[in-house]
């Protein structure tokens, strides 16, 4: 039934924000969700069966707004929450199961293209930061105007567009609901919401800016250039570890467990070594219990990138992204392998490592990677073996348990 309704597994395997926000104000309801709005848009169109789409983080103002529309509709409204994928989308799904024939959707919006055919109206999340906090912020890292500077508001700040347009003159102010942004060679200061390390990619390579930031309001509120982002510095120094062990003719697998322990990084026995991209103050580096040895960014680069200029210990990555990566001469000489004992190859694996189709058996043609290892294990997982044994009608199996099965003598 999964091709017509949501996978229940989706919305059972879900992660949930923990974080419980404060309910909004009373007299605030009204302004924060925009709800004369929202009344004249399901009056205009004579809609009866209207659905209210939160998302969890917005979840305790739900039956607040939906008992003040009820009352001024003098009929029932419905709620959608727990939306099984992104919250960001419109849930034509679960409104499909009361026949709705109109969806409010509250909070961050991705624009992505719809494809139903019920009407929906976006009403977007309302935050108000402290503007007198941004024109410092923004003074001090920009003490000169740049002409080409734009600030860019997210959603949860475009009511506040034509405040900010005349605090911040005779900077240009665009918000990211436009469809006509014109950002390519300017100086952009990015004012998101949630999930704004999501959208500042999306900015950097559609509309190619000159320069990127984003405004924190963490204290104290500070202009982040997106360049030296801590995800951003993340994803380069994993494409560099993966570049150097390339050319050390070593094979890669790049794995997210969450927090490494034993028993997750004990179900990838072909692994050889680990190298956890963290801080490398971490203290998983002082365990023992692992079966195999954990190294850092710090590590990789000493071993597999040798350069005449020593890079001291360090534990900051851009020390480590900055450094030249020296030529690197690979002999093809075969050696003995430390792990295995057996003789190995030092051709590159990028050349090798097919596999071929199973006939009797899986055939190797390159034991130097995970297929190989996958080769010589006595179990390799369950198999259903399609077409190859003889058609049996269905039997009778055992009952109980795995402790005692009915038919075994108790001793």
């Amino acid at each position: 039934m999964s091709q017509f309704f949501t996978n229940e597994a989706v919305s059972l395997e879900k992660g949930v924000d923990s974080v419980i926000n404060k309910p909004t104000e009373s007299e605030l309801i009204d302004e924060t969700y925009e709800l004369k709005t929202c009344l004249e848009w399901i009056k205009s169109n004579e809609f009866e069966k209207v659905c209210l789409q939160f998302p969890d983080h917005l979840l305790q103002d739900s039956s607040e707004v939906a008992l003040r529309l009820q009352k001024a509709l003098g009929r029932n409204v419905y709620i959608l929450a727990d939306t099984a994928y992104e919250s960001c989308c419109v849930d034509y799904v679960a409104a499909n199961h009361v026949n709705a024939d109109a969806i409010i959707h509250f909070g961050p919006v991705c624009f992505s293209k719809t494809s139903a055919t019920i009407p929906y109206l976006n009403i977007y999340e309302k935050k108000w930061p402290d503007l007198d906090e941004l024109h410092q912020t923004l003074t001090e890292t920009h003490k000169n105007w740049d002409p080409n500077l734009v600030i860019l508001l997210d959603t949860d700040f475009i009511h506040l567009q034509a405040k900010i347009a005349a605090k911040f003159d005779p900077i240009g102010v665009q918000t990211i609901d436009s469809g006509h942004l014109s950002l390519k060679d300017t100086t952009v200061v990015f004012i998101g919401g949630r999930n704004h390390h999501r959208k500042l990619p999306n900015l950097k390579f559609s509309h190619q800016p000159k320069n990127l930031y984003y405004f924190s309001q963490e204290q104290p509120p500070r202009l982040t250039n997106y360049e030296t982002d801590e995800k951003i510095l993340r994803r380069k120094a994993i494409e560099r570890l993966k570049k150097l062990i390339a050319l050390h003719n070593k094979k890669y697998y790049l794995v997210s467990v969450g927090k490494p322990t034993v028993a997750k990084l004990a179900n990838f026995p072909e692994i050889d070594v680990y190298v956890v991209v963290t801080c490398a103050l971490n203290e998983i580096y002082d365990s023992r219990d692992f079966y195999k040895p954990i190294v850092t960014i710090y590590d990789v680069e000493m071993a597999l990138n040798p350069s005449d200029n020593g890079l001291g210990f360090t534990y900051d990555y851009n020390d480590v992204i900055a450094r030249p990566i020296a030529d690197v001469v690979v002999s093809d000489s075969s050696d003995v392998s430390l792990v295995t004992g057996k003789i190995r190859g030092g051709s590159n694996v990028s050349d090798h490592g097919e596999v071929m189709a199973k006939e009797a058996g899986t055939v190797v043609l390159s034991e130097s990677h995970g297929a190989g290892f996958l080769a010589a294990r006595s179990w390799k997982g369950l198999e259903r073996d399609l077409g190859r044994g003889e058609v049996k009608l269905a039997e009778e199996g055992r009952r109980g348990i795995a402790q005692q099965y009915e038919e075994e003598s108790a001793h």
